[in-house]
């Protein structure tokens, strides 16, 4: 599987191929590699950029529409989701085009699922390059957050831009969101603590971060701290049973793996930090440990769904519980 990075410095020196296959559910990464081939294509000439895929259109058409030469023999730009879904006599087709593209015709393929080893994969040409969109991990999250920095010609020191990364959560869409609107708001080039907003969702989201980090370290002390400061928020018990059964479940697959840690195809409400750091946790905790506080979270759950239960106390018994 190819970086983003190498595939694009190819494109940026006019190495272009004519089909590219993108595996991952990162969709601002699958609209930067595309926007960027798009510039490069037509940077001096005209073209046309067309959007298909195999949940909305018939296998047939599809391949009619990539296949298609006009009068002019216009560069085309296509962009085809869920390939994989294709299915028959067209399937084959569109294999049979990855093997011999028209000249000025060029494909993207997209798959969100960068786990599943489907058939379509292994079938098409091994020369097409194979490029990795999935969601970054947090190493890779805070060299985004400087580009995004850098493209609003502002600066940041390496603390404050931890913080934006572990407040805004995962979603690169979301980080350069916020770094955005941060920049908009500073007229000096240099953004300082007081440019930024850390209140509200903000602060939520890093303290949600905090407690997830205390509870996988077993630290008892700073895992009640943090939960009585969260639920004094005005945050609500109920809403972060969600993240603490997904924190837990994680967990137990972990321990399921014989400590592997497997990376999810889609997005899981944890930032990536507390990701790269679950295997760690994970030999904090007994496999029988982390049932019991699946179950006592279910049991939390339909509680305070039912009847009415003080969230402050069944946080701290639901902590104790844990840790024992």
């Amino acid at each position: 599987m190819h970086s983003l990075k190498s595939v694009l410095s190819n494109v940026k020196k006019g190495h272009i191929d004519n089909v590219y296959f993108l595996k991952g559910e990162d969709q601002f990464l699958q609209n930067f590699f595309i926007n960027k081939l798009y510039e490069k294509l037509f940077f001096n000439s005209s073209g046309s950029k067309i959007f298909l895929t195999a949940s909305e259109f018939p296998g047939k058409e599809i391949i009619d529409t990539i296949q298609s030469i006009d009068l002019f023999y216009t560069k085309k730009l296509f962009i085809l989701k869920n390939p994989q879904k294709i299915k028959g006599k067209p399937l084959g087709e569109l294999l049979d085009y990855c093997h011999n593209p028209i000249n000025n015709h060029f494909l993207v393929l997209i798959n969100d699922d960068f786990v599943s080893n489907d058939s379509f994969l292994k079938k098409i040409p091994i020369n097409i390059p194979r490029i990795n969109t999935s969601t970054p991990f947090h190493s890779e999250l805070i060299k985004w957050a400087r580009y995004f920095i850098k493209e609003n010609k502002k600066t940041i020191a390496s603390e404050l831009l931890m913080q934006i990364v572990e407040g805004c959560g995962d979603s690169l869409y979301n980080l350069r969101n916020e770094i955005n609107k941060i920049c908009l708001s500073v007229i000096e080039e240099e953004i300082k603590k007081d440019n930024i907003n850390f209140g509200s969702s903000f602060l939520r989201a890093r303290k949600r971060w905090e407690l997830m980090t205390a509870i996988g370290r077993r630290d008892l002390k700073m895992s009640i701290k943090l939960g009585r400061s969260i639920l004094k928020s005005s945050d609500t018990l109920l809403s972060l049973i969600f993240q603490l059964l997904v924190f837990f479940q994680e967990i137990l697959f972990i321990k399921m793996n014989n400590g592997t840690f497997i990376k999810p195809s889609g997005y899981i409400p944890l930032s990536s930090s507390l990701q790269n750091n679950l295997v760690a946790y994970s030999s904090n905790f007994q496999k029988n440990e982390v049932i019991k506080a699946i179950r006592k979270l279910k049991e939390i759950e339909i509680k305070q769904k039912t009847s009415y239960i003080d969230d402050e106390t069944e946080f701290i018994s639901f902590i104790y519980n844990a840790f024992e």
